[in-house]
Protein backbone atom coordinates (compact mmCIF):
# COMPACT_ATOMS: atom_id res chain seq x y z
CA UNK A 1 0.00 0.00 0.00
CA UNK A 2 1.42 3.41 -0.95
CA UNK A 3 1.69 6.16 1.67
CA UNK A 4 -0.31 9.33 1.09
CA UNK A 5 0.71 12.46 3.08
CA UNK A 6 -2.72 13.95 2.38
CA UNK A 7 -4.46 10.88 3.79
CA UNK A 8 -2.27 11.03 6.91
CA UNK A 9 -3.14 14.68 7.48
CA UNK A 10 -6.88 14.04 7.06
CA UNK A 11 -6.71 11.06 9.42
CA UNK A 12 -5.09 13.10 12.19
CA UNK A 13 -7.58 15.95 11.80
CA UNK A 14 -10.47 13.47 11.85
CA UNK A 15 -9.09 12.00 15.07
CA UNK A 16 -8.98 15.48 16.57
CA UNK A 17 -12.66 16.05 15.75
CA UNK A 18 -13.71 12.86 17.52
CA UNK A 19 -11.34 13.15 20.48
CA UNK A 20 -11.95 16.80 21.43
CA UNK A 21 -15.58 16.44 22.65
CA UNK A 22 -14.57 13.81 25.20
CA UNK A 23 -11.95 15.96 26.90
CA UNK A 24 -10.53 14.37 30.01
CA UNK A 25 -8.28 17.25 31.03
CA UNK A 26 -9.07 19.65 33.81
CA UNK A 27 -9.90 23.20 32.76
CA UNK A 28 -7.18 24.63 34.98
CA UNK A 29 -4.33 22.72 33.27
CA UNK A 30 -1.74 25.36 32.39
CA UNK A 31 -1.31 26.17 28.71
CA UNK A 32 2.20 25.07 27.66
CA UNK A 33 3.17 25.79 24.05
CA UNK A 34 6.06 24.73 21.84
CA UNK A 35 6.46 28.28 20.49
CA UNK A 36 7.77 30.93 20.13
CA UNK A 37 11.19 29.61 21.14
CA UNK A 38 13.16 26.94 19.28
CA UNK A 39 13.21 24.63 22.32
CA UNK A 40 10.40 22.06 22.46
CA UNK A 41 8.71 21.66 25.84
CA UNK A 42 8.67 18.34 27.71
CA UNK A 43 4.91 18.67 28.33
CA UNK A 44 2.26 16.89 26.26
CA UNK A 45 -1.26 18.11 25.54
CA UNK A 46 -3.75 16.47 27.90
CA UNK A 47 -5.98 13.66 26.59
CA UNK A 48 -8.99 14.89 24.70
CA UNK A 49 -7.59 18.36 24.08
CA UNK A 50 -6.47 19.92 20.80
CA UNK A 51 -3.94 22.76 20.73
CA UNK A 52 -3.24 24.82 17.62
CA UNK A 53 -0.09 26.95 17.41
CA UNK A 54 0.59 29.34 14.51
CA UNK A 55 2.63 32.39 13.56
CA UNK A 56 4.80 34.25 11.08
CA UNK A 57 8.53 35.04 10.85
CA UNK A 58 10.58 37.62 8.93
CA UNK A 59 14.26 36.77 8.35
CA UNK A 60 17.17 38.82 6.97
CA UNK A 61 20.48 37.45 5.73
CA UNK A 62 22.78 39.91 4.03
CA UNK A 63 20.73 41.55 1.27
CA UNK A 64 18.21 38.70 1.22
CA UNK A 65 14.88 38.63 3.03
CA UNK A 66 12.30 35.92 3.59
CA UNK A 67 8.89 35.64 5.16
CA UNK A 68 7.17 32.50 6.46
CA UNK A 69 3.46 32.63 7.27
CA UNK A 70 1.51 29.82 8.88
CA UNK A 71 3.85 27.80 11.08
CA UNK A 72 0.76 25.82 12.06
CA UNK A 73 1.30 22.98 14.51
CA UNK A 74 -1.74 20.95 15.58
CA UNK A 75 -1.14 19.03 18.81
CA UNK A 76 -3.68 16.35 19.76
CA UNK A 77 -3.71 14.70 23.18
CA UNK A 78 -4.55 11.01 22.73
CA UNK A 79 -3.31 9.53 26.03
CA UNK A 80 -2.01 10.70 29.39
CA UNK A 81 1.57 10.93 28.12
CA UNK A 82 1.13 10.95 24.35
CA UNK A 83 0.24 13.59 21.77
CA UNK A 84 0.11 13.46 17.99
CA UNK A 85 1.53 16.39 16.02
CA UNK A 86 0.69 17.70 12.55
CA UNK A 87 2.71 20.53 11.05
CA UNK A 88 0.85 22.11 8.15
CA UNK A 89 2.56 23.63 5.11
CA UNK A 90 3.67 27.23 5.68
CA UNK A 91 3.76 29.79 2.87
CA UNK A 92 7.26 31.14 2.29
CA UNK A 93 8.69 33.93 0.12
CA UNK A 94 12.42 34.45 -0.46
CA UNK A 95 13.70 37.69 -2.01
CA UNK A 96 17.38 37.52 -2.97
CA UNK A 97 18.98 40.33 -5.03
CA UNK A 98 20.06 39.19 -8.48
CA UNK A 99 17.75 36.19 -8.43
CA UNK A 100 14.08 35.66 -9.13
CA UNK A 101 11.90 35.65 -6.03
CA UNK A 102 10.88 32.21 -4.82
CA UNK A 103 7.54 31.67 -3.09
CA UNK A 104 5.35 28.73 -2.23
CA UNK A 105 4.70 26.11 0.43
CA UNK A 106 7.34 24.38 2.51
CA UNK A 107 6.97 20.74 3.52
CA UNK A 108 4.44 19.56 6.08
CA UNK A 109 5.34 17.24 8.96
CA UNK A 110 3.84 14.56 11.20
CA UNK A 111 5.05 13.26 14.54
CA UNK A 112 4.38 12.42 18.17
CA UNK A 113 5.57 13.46 21.62
CA UNK A 114 5.83 10.95 24.46
CA UNK A 115 6.30 12.20 28.03
CA UNK A 116 8.84 10.06 29.89
CA UNK A 117 8.20 11.37 33.40
CA UNK A 118 10.53 12.98 35.92
CA UNK A 119 14.15 12.06 36.65
CA UNK A 120 16.34 13.90 39.19
CA UNK A 121 13.99 16.86 39.09
CA UNK A 122 13.89 17.05 35.28
CA UNK A 123 10.67 16.48 33.33
CA UNK A 124 11.56 14.71 30.08
CA UNK A 125 9.93 13.76 26.79
CA UNK A 126 10.95 12.36 23.42
CA UNK A 127 9.67 13.71 20.10
CA UNK A 128 9.66 11.60 16.94
CA UNK A 129 8.65 12.99 13.57
CA UNK A 130 9.38 13.52 9.92
CA UNK A 131 8.81 16.07 7.23
CA UNK A 132 6.75 15.01 4.21
CA UNK A 133 7.65 16.05 0.63
CA UNK A 134 4.42 18.00 0.11
CA UNK A 135 5.72 21.54 -0.50
CA UNK A 136 5.99 23.53 -3.71
CA UNK A 137 8.47 22.20 -6.26
CA UNK A 138 11.05 24.95 -5.58
CA UNK A 139 10.92 24.46 -1.81
CA UNK A 140 10.17 20.77 -1.37
CA UNK A 141 12.82 18.39 -0.06
CA UNK A 142 13.05 15.30 -2.29
CA UNK A 143 12.71 12.88 0.62
CA UNK A 144 11.16 12.74 4.11
CA UNK A 145 13.51 14.03 6.81
CA UNK A 146 12.95 12.00 9.99
CA UNK A 147 14.28 13.15 13.33
CA UNK A 148 14.24 12.64 17.08
CA UNK A 149 14.49 15.18 19.92
CA UNK A 150 14.99 14.64 23.64
CA UNK A 151 13.38 17.47 25.64
CA UNK A 152 14.00 18.21 29.32
CA UNK A 153 12.88 21.00 31.64
CA UNK A 154 12.75 21.87 35.32
CA UNK A 155 11.65 24.68 37.60
CA UNK A 156 14.50 26.57 39.25
CA UNK A 157 12.22 28.78 41.36
CA UNK A 158 8.52 29.50 41.34
CA UNK A 159 8.95 31.97 38.46
CA UNK A 160 12.06 30.69 36.66
CA UNK A 161 12.44 27.52 34.62
CA UNK A 162 15.00 26.07 32.23
CA UNK A 163 14.50 23.84 29.20
CA UNK A 164 16.91 22.04 26.89
CA UNK A 165 16.78 19.96 23.71
CA UNK A 166 19.15 17.53 22.02
CA UNK A 167 18.15 16.23 18.62
CA UNK A 168 19.22 14.50 15.44
CA UNK A 169 17.64 14.39 11.99
CA UNK A 170 18.42 12.62 8.75
CA UNK A 171 18.25 15.74 6.61
CA UNK A 172 18.26 16.32 2.87
CA UNK A 173 19.46 19.33 0.89
CA UNK A 174 20.54 19.76 -2.71
CA UNK A 175 19.93 16.07 -3.37
CA UNK A 176 22.37 15.01 -0.64
CA UNK A 177 21.59 13.25 2.63
CA UNK A 178 23.39 14.18 5.85
CA UNK A 179 23.01 13.89 9.60
CA UNK A 180 22.13 17.11 11.39
CA UNK A 181 22.41 17.58 15.16
CA UNK A 182 20.54 20.31 17.04
CA UNK A 183 20.87 21.60 20.59
CA UNK A 184 19.21 24.37 22.57
CA UNK A 185 18.82 25.78 26.05
CA UNK A 186 16.17 28.29 27.11
CA UNK A 187 15.54 30.21 30.32
CA UNK A 188 11.93 31.18 31.02
CA UNK A 189 10.88 33.83 33.54
CA UNK A 190 7.34 34.62 34.68
CA UNK A 191 7.19 38.39 35.12
CA UNK A 192 3.44 38.67 35.80
CA UNK A 193 0.43 36.40 36.21
CA UNK A 194 -0.18 36.12 32.45
CA UNK A 195 3.19 37.25 31.06
CA UNK A 196 6.44 35.38 30.55
CA UNK A 197 9.74 36.10 28.84
CA UNK A 198 12.48 33.78 27.59
CA UNK A 199 16.15 33.91 26.60
CA UNK A 200 17.58 31.17 24.40
CA UNK A 201 20.68 29.82 22.68
CA UNK A 202 20.48 27.15 19.96
CA UNK A 203 22.39 25.77 17.01
CA UNK A 204 22.56 23.19 14.23
CA UNK A 205 25.60 21.10 13.27
CA UNK A 206 25.90 21.21 10.30
CA UNK A 207 23.19 23.39 8.76
CA UNK A 208 23.61 21.81 5.29
CA UNK A 209 25.42 18.90 3.64
CA UNK A 210 29.12 19.54 4.21
CA UNK A 211 28.22 23.03 5.37
CA UNK A 212 29.08 25.07 8.46
CA UNK A 213 27.50 25.14 11.89
CA UNK A 214 24.98 27.85 12.78
CA UNK A 215 24.34 29.39 16.19
CA UNK A 216 21.61 31.79 17.35
CA UNK A 217 20.38 33.84 20.29
CA UNK A 218 16.77 34.88 20.63
CA UNK A 219 14.41 36.33 23.20
CA UNK A 220 10.69 36.94 23.37
CA UNK A 221 7.55 37.15 25.44
CA UNK A 222 4.17 35.46 25.79
CA UNK A 223 0.90 36.84 27.11
CA UNK A 224 -2.13 34.76 28.04
CA UNK A 225 -5.76 35.78 27.56
CA UNK A 226 -7.38 33.31 29.94
CA UNK A 227 -6.48 29.62 30.23
CA UNK A 228 -6.74 28.66 26.54
CA UNK A 229 -5.39 31.56 24.46
CA UNK A 230 -1.87 32.97 24.20
CA UNK A 231 -0.02 35.41 21.92
CA UNK A 232 3.74 35.74 21.53
CA UNK A 233 6.56 37.83 20.08
CA UNK A 234 10.20 36.93 19.47
CA UNK A 235 13.36 38.45 18.00
CA UNK A 236 16.80 36.97 17.45
CA UNK A 237 20.07 37.06 15.55
CA UNK A 238 22.86 34.80 14.36
CA UNK A 239 26.01 34.37 16.41
CA UNK A 240 28.31 33.35 13.54
CA UNK A 241 28.74 34.31 9.90
CA UNK A 242 26.93 31.23 8.56
CA UNK A 243 23.74 32.01 10.49
CA UNK A 244 20.92 34.35 9.46
CA UNK A 245 21.59 37.94 10.49
CA UNK A 246 18.24 38.74 12.09
CA UNK A 247 14.72 37.37 12.53
CA UNK A 248 11.51 38.46 14.23
CA UNK A 249 8.12 36.85 14.55
CA UNK A 250 4.75 36.74 16.24
CA UNK A 251 2.23 34.03 16.88
CA UNK A 252 -0.85 32.73 18.65
CA UNK A 253 -1.79 29.54 20.54
CA UNK A 254 -5.37 28.34 21.04
CA UNK A 255 -6.58 25.27 22.93
CA UNK A 256 -9.92 23.53 23.21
Amino acid sequence: MSFSPGLAARSILTLAIFVAPVALAQEDDPLVSDRPDFTESAVTVAPGRVQVEAGATHTETGDSESQEIGEVLVRIGVARRLELRLGLNSWTRVDAPGRADVSGLVDASVGAKLALGETLGWTTAVLLGTTLPTGSSELRAPDPQPGVVLAAQRDLTGAVSVGANLGYSYASAGGARFGESVASVALGVGVAEATGVFFELYGTVPASAGGPETYYFDTGATYGFGPDLQVDLRVGFGLNSAADDFFAGAGIVWRR
